[in-house]
């Protein structure tokens, strides 16, 4: 017989696209040995894979396809509340980052996955991957600001492209894309003593990227990419192009953009198919690599540049909103992307 109390409270679910709504007494997974349970104090939306479920844009087909209602989100931070007897790297009261989850929630509710929830209980029924449970949840710096501190596992995202990539001290690196993936993708790249591009559509994000010190920014909505590239690099194209937009046609720009030996890294989730011919890139004998999410040493390995740094996440959110107004926060992350980065939900 279980030890540990069984938990249900408040939830966002979307019940239909572009529909979001809190729920009242749901059931959270069961708690165990291996586990750790979060009581939230703020939730991060995620611009990516989060807004294509919320729109509609599923991913996955057939048996391990999201439908709804649905259980969104993957990014809970709170205080810890309860760990398992086998769990070391935390103790009840220290502030930490959840992740998504996969299971033990009511059959009725699809987990996608789980992150906009009263209580995030990483356990072996909820998270049965890669047998991490409870060291999913990792801990906060005492110097990382508790409501920005989501955005952390997003740069998890970035950090662990940035290390396949490998950005070497002195090379040129382009990042396409300035949401907070691609912000902390051009920081951790600086940090290794590259010279960073960055790109966007977005004034706000290029605004956001040189507050905290990246300097050679090119506003795609006002400059050709391609010609900025050339004069900066000296005719050359970068060494090395980390693509985070997810846009297929802006993928198939790096092709052409990349210089000779070059590397590319593409992070964006590409809901379309590309449609490339090879052959016509085989004499830049550039390298493509991808990753998947993050791990919770990608995680860690943020936070604590984060602290040492003295990284001012903060500019990451644009706005913390009460979770009871999760319908308009998701809406205004999805219809003004020129004005809103992320945004955060607070449940105290």
């Amino acid at each position: 017989m279980s030890t540990y109390a069984a938990r249900s409270g408040r939830a966002v679910v979307f019940t239909a696209p572009r529909k979001a709504q809190i729920i009242d007494n749901v059931s959270f997974p069961p708690m165990d040995d291996d586990g750790v349970v979060i009581e939230t104090e703020y939730s991060t939306i995620s611009r990516g894979t989060e807004m294509d479920l919320y729109t509609g844009q599923m991913h996955g087909e057939g048996e391990g396809a999201q439908t709804y209602p649905m259980l969104p989100g993957y990014i809970p931070v709170g205080r810890v509340v309860e760990v398992g007897k086998n769990i070391t790297h935390l103790k009840v009261g220290d502030c930490a980052v959840g992740s998504n989850l996969f299971g033990g929630y009511p059959e009725n509710l699809c987990c996608a996955w789980g992150g906009h929830t009263e209580y995030s209980v990483l356990s072996r029924t909820s998270y049965p991957l890669w047998d991490l449970f409870g060291t999913r949840a990792v801990k906060i710096p005492k110097d990382v600001p508790i409501e920005a501190a989501g955005t952390a596992m997003l740069g998890g995202v970035a950090y662990r492209g940035v290390k396949k990539v490998n950005p070497q001290k002195g090379e040129s690196v382009l990042v396409i894309g300035q949401g907070v993936i691609g912000i902390f993708a051009a920081l951790l790249s600086k940090l290794r003593g590259a010279r960073v591009i960055v790109s966007d559509l977005c004034s706000n994000r290029l605004q956001v990227a040189q507050a905290l010190g990246i300097e050679d920014v090119i506003d795609a909505a006002k400059e050709r990419t391609e010609e900025r590239i050339k004069e900066i690099t000296d005719g050359k194209g970068p060494d090395v192009i980390i693509e985070v937009t997810g846009e297929p046609a802006l993928l198939k720009k790096a092709f052409d953009m990349i210089g000779a030996n070059g590397r590319i890294h593409a992070q964006g989730g590409y809901l379309t198919p590309l449609s490339i011919r090879l052959q016509s890139y085989f004499n830049k004998e550039f390298t493509l690599t991808t990753t998947c999410g993050e791990r919770p040493d990608d995680t860690a390995g943020v936070l604590e540049l984060v602290a040492k740094h003295g990284i001012d996440i903060t500019k990451f959110v644009s706005k913390i909103m009460p979770v009871e107004q999760c319908t308009e926060a998701y809406e205004l992350v999805h219809g003004h992307p020129d004005e809103v980065m992320t945004v955060a939900l607070k449940w105290k």
